[in-house]
Formats: structure tokens, sequence, C-alpha cells
């Protein structure tokens, strides 16, 4: 009856792929699947010959989707077949989407590696019925808290996989705490690999009364932090249990070239398609896993030369004559609110800072707030040469205009739009006096925005 069943689903899910890609290509990364996985509930464990000592799965709250990308290119690269969810549909069903596009006809996996970005609280479930030979864990933070709640929450999710998972090679991040303390929880016949960056020219040191306060995941007493590379991520101790990133990672970013778009690992100089901060744990991973598949350090250079990411962090488009740099973050998450905050101060340039949080709807219940701001340092940003700061939209235009106020912007410096209008926004920046505009909103007003621009 079960193989009856799975071959009724495959069936149903090719021909509904079949569909969208003819009828509406967007929904081809997600409805197969979910279509699969009505018809048979057990579709993924139903798929043969999946080995998992060629199953990779890379989960965590930021990263994910472009270290996902970025690995499968490495591999394509050096002559590898790959499945993969690249579109970054990372649930069961944009799994089995991803999978009903690459086994046959009898339901057979037609290639050599199953590559998966899994999104981190569907973990457990993916991982009960695909075994992973590999795991990669990005870093575990802040995150959408209706969903989501504590990232101490998800963090036991993930750590119950790392738990259950036999002969498992896991893959930390050796500066961010709950990643690089899920190697404490491998079963005898696993092991544990870490990356990481060593602090560089924009690093920065934890200033008063801006100090992390995060409890170690091991004794739950209270971490330090010597130096940032990222919000949260650095070289951090616990005085209590001696838990720390210690020494350099097993693998490690020893040197970055901003300007010239590039870092060295091991000795090699790559090229850094994407030089931001963010990133560079990406490039890392990335390198990291790879030349533990045994990819040649040509084929890696190759693979991140021509790099090219799904949905960049950052975008731009012009209007009036007016430069406008979208910030893409995740909003509800302070460490990509950070990054971005960080990134635009570096520019010392005279600039306007456009900032509309949204109402966050893509899952009940809605809501909207600013409680991720007060988990960033503005102080960066304001002392760059900020000349104007847009607050808009039309729920909490005015909070994060008290948020600035909180961080220490006159009023005279901050123009309120209490409104979603897309001609209103782009009317007030219009008439800024600088050129050099920054933008942090959600994607889909970016998109409106840009449109509505020309």
């Amino acid at each position: 009856m079960s193989n009856a069943r799975f071959s009724f689903a495959l069936t149903g899910g090719k021909l509904c792929y079949a569909l969208c890609k003819a009828i509406a290509p967007k929904r081809g990364s997600n409805l197969p699947g979910a279509v699969a996985l009505k018809l048979d509930p057990g579709f993924l464990r139903h798929v043969k010959g999946l080995d998992p000592a060629k199953t990779i799965f890379i989960t965590g709250t930021n990263g994910k989707s472009t270290a996902n990308n970025m690995i499968v290119h490495a591999f394509l690269t050096a002559g590898h077949s790959v499945c993969s969810n690249i579109e970054g549909a990372n649930m069961k069903a944009g799994i089995a989407s991803a999978l009903l596009k690459n086994t046959s006809a009898g339901g057979r996996f037609k290639r050599e590696y199953l590559i998966l970005e899994v999104d981190e609280r569907s973990l457990a479930r993916v991982a009960e019925e695909i075994k992973p030979g590999h795991l990669c864990v990005t870093n575990i933070q802040k995150d959408q808290v209706q969903r989501n709640g504590d990232p101490d929450y998800i963090y036991q999710k993930i750590k119950g996989v790392v738990e259950k998972t036999d002969s498992l090679t896991l893959y930390v991040n050796n500066d961010e705490p709950r990643s690089k303390s899920l190697g404490n929880s491998l079963a005898e016949d696993s092991r544990v690999i870490s990356f990481g960056v060593m602090q560089n020219s924009r690093g920065s040191e934890p200033e008063p009364g801006w100090e992390v306060t995060m409890p170690c995941p091991l004794c739950h007493d209270a971490l330090s932090f010597a130096w940032y590379n990222l919000a949260g991520v650095g070289a951090f101790s616990c005085a209590a249990c001696g838990f720390s990133s210690g020494g350099p990672a097993d693998f490690a970013v020893t040197e970055v070239d901003y300007p010239g778009e590039a870092f060295t690992a091991e000795g090699v100089r790559y090229h850094m398609s994407y030089p931001a901060e963010f990133f560079l744990y990406d490039y890392a991973l990335c390198l990291c896993l790879c030349t533990g598949f045994g990819i040649g350090k040509g084929d890696l250079r190759d693979a991140l030369e021509n790099f090219e990411n799904i949905g960049g962090r950052v975008e731009s488009f012009t209007h009036a004559g007016k430069t406008i740099k979208y910030m893409r973050i995740k909003q509800e998450n302070p460490e990509t609110l950070q990054s971005a905050l960080d990134t635009i101060a570096i520019d010392k340039d005279k600039k306007a800072f456009v900032l509309g949080p949204a109402v966050v709807d893509d899952m009940i219940p809605h809501y909207s707030n600013t409680f991720y701001t007060f988990d960033c340092n503005f102080d960066p940003l304001i002392k760059s040469g900020v000349e104007r700061f847009i607050c808009f939209g039309n729920t909490i235009a005015n909070d994060t205009a008290n948020r600035l106020r909180y961080a220490g912007v006159p009023d005279e410096s901050i123009e309120i739009l209490d409104t979603d209008d897309d001609k209103t926004i782009l009317s007030a920046i219009s008439s800024c006096g600088t050129d050099n505009i920054y933008l942090i909103t959600w994607i889909k007003k970016y998109e409106k925005l840009k449109e509505r621009a020309g």
C-alpha cells in the first residue's frame, strides 16, 4: 500500500510541477511538493537512493540561503551533480519539490549530492525522514518571535537533531556561542568541524552599555566578548565554566581586504563578490565544507569568482537624481539590522537614512513593533554623516522616530511620514539635500517603491 501511495504521490507531484513550469513558474518551488506530501505524508522517506554520506543540510538563523547556494555553486563548478532548493523553499514542501525534480519515474534519486537549506524550526521533522550525514549550523539568533519565540527554543530543537543523528559530521560557527556549543552534544561516532573569521578591520570591541547580554549555552552564566565581527559573533568566553571560542577555528578566514574585495583562508587568496562582514561566515563555511569533500582550490577560486547570490543584501535604484541603496534585512532580526546599520556607517559621505518597518503579516498573529531596534547600536550610524532621517509607515513611524530620539537624534533631523503611500515617500526622498540615500524596509515595500520610481 505504501509503495502504491508513494507512486501516486510521485506522479501527482511531477504532474503539478510540469503544470507550474508551464503556467506559474514561481509556484514550482513549493506547490508540487505540497501536493506530493498531501498524497503521501511519508513522501520524503520513500525516495530511493539517498546516501547520508552525500546529504548535506544547512540550517540556522542567518546566512543559510547564501551558504547553501554558494556550496551548491562550488559543487557544480567542480563537476558534481546536485539536487538543492536554491530558491529558498526550505520547509518540507519545498524540499519535496526539489526531490520531485531530481528523481526518476520510479522514485529513485538521480543526482550525486543532496544539498539542502533547511528551516531551523523544521529541521527535526525533515531529519526524521531524510538522514543527513553532514549538518551545517550558521548561527542561532533572535528571529521571528511570533513563530520561534526565544532563540534558545530553536537551539534545543537543533540540539535534539544533533544528539539523535549518528555518524554525523557537524559544522559549527566557532564565533557564535550557540552554534559552537552544539559540538558538545555529538554522539561518539560523530565529529565536529568549526569555521570562523579572525578579527579584521571592520571588527569592533564592546562599548560601555552595549555589551552583549547572552547566557552561556552550557552553564547559563554570563558570556563576555573580547571583540565582535557581527552582533553576538566574535571572540567569547564564559568565566564560570570555561566555554569559549578558543583559538582559531579549524577553518578560518585569516585576512580580509575589503577594498580589494578579497580574503585569505588557509593561505589562499579568494575573490569576495560580496565584501560585507556577514558574508564572510558564508564564505568560511563554504570553503570549510567543500575542502572536506575534496574540492580543489582551483575549483573553489573559480566558484567564488563568479558566484552570484539570489536577492543580494544591497540593491539600488535611482529616483529624481538620487541613488537609493536598499539594505535588505530580516525584519524582527536585530543581527541583520545591526549589520545593515554598520555597513551604512562605513560610508562617511553625507547621506539620508530612510527607515520603514512594516506590519509582519506572513503568519498569524500579525503584529508590528520596534522591539528589535532596541538591541541595535545606532551610534556609529548617527556619527557617520547622516543629514536627515525619514521614518515612514502607517503603523509604527512614530515608534521608529522615538527609537532614533533615544539614540540622540534631534527632532529637527527627523521627518515622520505616517503613511505607506509610495508617492509620498518618494517625494520626501526627492527633497533630501543629498543624493546619497539609504533605505531599510521590507522587501515588498522596496519593490513597490522601485517600480513607482520607474
